[in-house]
């Protein structure tokens, strides 16, 4: 392979580090191969976690709302 260009085959990115491009890089970096593809599941919608919210889940298991709330008080209230 060019010096400019990453080692892995069929990569033609530029070189981050390690003669790696970034994208291989990171995942050298993560899971100690450069070449491993993890791909995230489709998760089931779930329902705000706090009381009495019906409202979906976007985040840690609360809806936008009250992952903001829990984000500024840092506790959560039953109260909504």
């Amino acid at each position: 392979m060019n010096s400019n260009t990453c080692d892995i085959n069929d990569c033609t990115k530029p070189v981050k580090a390690k003669g790696l491009c970034s994208m291989h890089h990171q995942r050298m970096r993560r899971h100690g191969n450069p070449q491993t593809v993890k791909t995230r599941g489709a998760k089931e919608p779930s329902v705000c976690g706090w009381a009495n919210c019906t409202r979906m889940a976007v985040s840690k298991g609360w809806c936008t709302k009250h992952y903001y709330i829990n984000r500024i008080n840092g506790q959560q209230s039953t109260l909504t």
